[in-house]
C-alpha cells in the first residue's frame, strides 16, 4: 500500500472516530514517509481523540483548511492539542495562585467552620460578610455549589457558576451543576 492509500484509509477511520485503528495506519504511514505532515498530524489528532473526540474532529477540519496556506501547520496543531490537554485543575491552580494573594480563608477552613457551627447557612453568611472563601480546586468548587443549592442559595450558586464560566468552558462536571438549579425560580 502506498502512502496516499494509507493516508486515505487512516483518514476514513479517523472521521469514523475509530482513533485506535486510525493511529495504527498513521504510524505505518510515518514509517513509510517520516516527513508526511498529514500522517504526523493525523497521529497527534488520534491521540487527542481518545480524550477529546469532538475537539479532535474540529481540529482535523481546521488542519485541512490551513495545511497548504500556513508555513508550519504541524506546529499550529501541536499548540492546539497542547492547549486542550491543559486540564481544568491546572487552570484552577493558576487562577487560585492569583486569588490567594487576596485576603480570605481556604475552602477547607470554611468547611471546618461549617462543621463547628453545624449549620451551613450560618457559616456561609458569616464567611461571606466577613471575608472571601478561597476555592483552589475544581472539586471544592463543585462541593461549594452543591452546598449552596442544598441550602436554597440558588441565586448565589448561579452567580458563582456564571462568574466562573470562562474557566470551565465545556467542562461537563461544571455544566451538570446547572441542573441543581430550579427552573423559573431564580
Amino acid at each position: 500500500m502506498n502512502i496516499n492509500e494509507l493516508l486515505d484509509r487512516a483518514e476514513r477511520l479517523f472521521l469514523e472516530k475509530k482513533y485506535s485503528d486510525a493511529l495504527k495506519i498513521y504510524a505505518v504511514a510515518l514509517e513509510k514517509s517520516s516527513e508526511s505532515n498529514d500522517a504526523y498530524v493525523g497521529a497527534i489528532l488520534c491521540d487527542l481523540g481518545f480524550e477529546f473526540k469532538e475537539e479532535a474532529q474540529v481540529i482535523y477540519y481546521y488542519f485541512q483548511t490551513i495545511k497548504d496556506s500556513v508555513k508550519d501547520p504541524k506546529s499550529t496543531i501541536e499548540q492546539l492539542a497542547s492547549a486542550l490537554h491543559t486540564s481544568s485543575d491546572d487552570i484552577f491552580d493558576l487562577i487560585d495562585a492569583e486569588v490567594a494573594l487576596d485576603d480570605g480563608i481556604e475552602y477547607d477552613d470554611f468547611l471546618d467552620i461549617i462543621q463547628d457551627k453545624e449549620n451551613f447557612q450560618e457559616a456561609f453568611e458569616d464567611a461571606i460578610f466577613s471575608t472571601k472563601v478561597i476555592i483552589s480546586k475544581k472539586s471544592q468548587f463543585i462541593d461549594f455549589i452543591k452546598r449552596l443549592t442544598d441550602n436554597g442559595y440558588y441565586g448565589v450558586a448561579l452567580d458563582y457558576l456564571e462568574s466562573h464560566a470562562g474557566y470551565y468552558q465545556n467542562d461537563q462536571d461544571i455544566l451538570t451543576l446547572y441542573s441543581l438549579l430550579p427552573k423559573g425560580q431564580l
